[in-house]
Parts: structure tokens; sequence; C-alpha cells
């Protein structure tokens, strides 16, 4: 990891600058992880490897609360619905959000940031076809949690080969949150998400720890859905998603 909590701010702080602060507030203590919040060491300072960047890295403790950015990888989020949904009001919220997809377009987009339509569309698909919509403590503007909890987002170029974006992103809840239901379980100004950035190539097949370059921590609101700006979308962006939709979206004229 080269950047973690602040010792005593909600702020990032960057492994450099921790080392500098340490060094001149010895008393100041350990940064933390953003997702366990559990004091990390620094490795690497010392290391003859110049290979072996120096970087924050967990506490070998058994003890300790499951933690998915030290997991690696290992912990997934997965969409699984009650086995006796609420029928009409899952289908009433499949039809509000398809009403407001541009809406849901544009937050997504922010939230991943150099993110293609048909990442959505492929992230909403998946999501849709595991019926997202039959979680019982679900709303509408937390779809798209779900879309970007169960999807990785691998570095992005152009047509032309211009890096868009070139960190691996993937998106992780707090370590006190396991799964989804647990996430909707949450209570008002609880709902967060932690944007992770690593620097992976896009053909990596495992999240390492020790690649975490960068982080955010994301507030989940609804307020997104009452911007009118929001409304407006490309026209490719509509036909792509009325290609990918043709029941829902309305093909443009």
């Amino acid at each position: 990891m080269f950047k973690a909590l602040h010792p005593t701010q909600s702020a990032p702080i960057s492994i450099r600058d921790y080392i500098h602060l340490s060094r001149t507030s010895p008393s100041i203590g350990d940064a933390r992880c953003p997702a366990c919040e559990q004091p990390l060491l620094v490795k690497g300072d010392i290391d003859p490897k110049k290979a072996i960047k120096t970087h924050f890295a967990h506490r070998r403790d058994p003890t300790a609360p499951v933690c998915p950015i030290k997991s690696e990888g290992a912990i997934r989020y997965e969409v699984l619905t009650d086995a006796l949904p609420d029928t009409e009001a899952s289908v009433a919220l499949r039809t509000r959000f398809f009403e407001n997809w541009t809406y849901h377009w544009h937050q997504f987009k922010k939230y991943v940031r150099a993110v293609d339509i048909k990442d959505f569309a492929s992230a909403l698909r998946a999501v849709d076809t595991k019926g997202v919509w039959k979680y019982r403590d679900i709303e509408e503007h937390e779809v798209i949690i779900a879309m970007l909890a169960t999807l990785d987002f691998q570095p992005v170029t152009d047509n032309k080969g211009k890096v868009l974006r070139s960190s691996w992103v993937r998106f992780w809840f707090r370590s006190d949150v396991a799964n989804l239901q647990e996430f909707w379980n949450l209570g008002d100004g609880q709902k967060v998400m932690i944007r992770a950035e690593y620097e992976l190539p896009a053909k990596a097949t495992m999240i390492r720890e020790d690649k975490f370059r960068d982080f955010s921590v994301l507030e989940v609101d609804s307020d997104y859905l009452e911007n009118e700006a929001y409304a407006q979308v490309p026209e490719f962006v509509r036909i792509v998603m009325s290609e990918r939709f043709p029941r829902m979206i309305v093909v443009p004229a």
C-alpha cells in the first residue's frame, strides 16, 4: 500500500509523507488501513533490494478483523438475493432504474472515472441477470453500488492507444461489511465505499496489497437523481444502451 489513513485524521497520507511525519513527530502513531483501520507497518524502507518499493503493510495478527485489502482479492462480493422476494417491489424498482438510467450512468462514471458505457451495460446486465432488484432493503440509487462492488475495472486506453486510466480499480466495503445485504442494512451516513487503485497491468490475474497505490472514500447518497444535467447523454451512449436493453430503453429516433 502506498497510501493509508493518517494516524490521527480521516484523510489519506502517502508513504513518503508518513515517513517524514513520523520522523518529525515520533509519537504520532501508526498510519491505518482505510478498510479495517488496523495500524500498518512500513516495509521496504531499509530493504537492500531496489525493486522493493517502500510501502505500508498489515501486521500478521490472527486476531485482526478480516480485511478486504489485506485479502489480496480473496474477498469478492456477489449478488445473493432472497429466495422469496417481494416481486411487485422488485419489478417497480427495476422499472424506476431503467427510467432513470442516464442519471445512474453519470454517477457510475463519476465513481469509476474514465469508464466506457459498455462497462456500465455489462455491469448492469450482470446484476440484472442475478436479480439485484430482489434485495428487500435496496434503494434505487444503490443498484450501481452492486454494479461497482461486483466488477473490476482494468486499465483503459482509447482506440489510439492513449492511456485514459493507468490503474486497476476495485471497490471495497469496510471490513465490518461482509456482503451486499449487510451494506443495505447500514444506517444513513454509514454507507461508504473505498475506491482502491492498484498498480497492475490489464492482464493481471490477482490483486496485491503491495500494489495498492491510492484510494478515496466515497459517500453513497441519492442526490444525483435530482441533477437535471444527468438526464442528457450523447447519442452513441443511448444507442449502446438501447441495443443492450431493447425492451427497457427506447432506440433514438
